[in-house]
């Protein structure tokens, strides 16, 4: 093997890592940039989805109680999450009846995927600038791919308010999603490789 077809083989080796690691950043990157978490509904009914192993909730809930659903949409590989509720503190406010993590409740995805996400943080109390909200409410997914549920929320109407929208809304939306496997990218390596080495052979002048 002569020197020049050593270099070229060693360029076409360097610009397929370039490739590939670009390839894995891109596919990384896309779908946490589509999923987006958002505030639903509330309902004052309990549902199926919600996980309530100690069973503090009653259905239909008492009146005044409320419980808000949080959805994301364009899952891919759904792994850690995290949010801000935000809610109009004179309307509604946090309600906490003794369950595992206070007022928020671990939710099954979908009916399709029922994989139950897992709360690491119930949220903190911010109340100094309206509008007020429950900071860094933070959880885990498992993998889950498409539209679902990553939690419920309980509340209650401050008296004489119940008819007043609440005005809940998500901000600091944090979604972390599945990289690709390291293996995925590693059998990619011979297949580029044995292209550009194909491409170079049939581009060599005829000796």
């Amino acid at each position: 093997m002569n020197e020049s077809h050593v270099s070229g083989v060693g360029g076409v080796l360097r610009r397929t890592f370039v490739v590939v690691v670009f390839l894995g950043l891109g596919l990384f990157a896309a779908p946490g940039r589509a999923a987006i978490i958002s505030a639903g509904s509330p309902t004052t009914t309990v549902p199926a989805a919600l996980d309530d192993p100690i069973a503090t909730l009653t259905s239909p809930l008492p009146a005044g109680e409320i419980l808000v659903p949080i959805v994301i949409t364009g899952a891919a590989g759904l792994q850690n999450w995290s949010f801000d509720l935000t809610y109009n503190g004179s309307v509604v406010q946090p309600l906490d009846l003794g369950g595992f993590f206070q007022s928020v409740y671990a939710a099954h995805f979908n009916a399709v995927d029922t994989t139950l996400s897992g709360i690491t943080s119930s949220g903190f109390p911010n109340l100094n600038v309206p509008p007020d909200a429950l900071t860094s409410i933070a959880g885990f997914s498992s993998g889950v791919t498409g539209n679902g549920l990553l939690a419920f929320v309980l509340f209650e109407f401050q008296t004489g308010h119940e008819t007043e929208n609440p005005g809940f809304g998500i901000d600091n939306p944090n979604i972390t999603q599945q990289a690709p496997l390291p293996g995925t990218l590693v059998l990619l390596i011979p297949a580029f490789i044995a292209l550009r080495l194909s491409r170079r052979h049939k581009a060599a002048p005829a000796a």
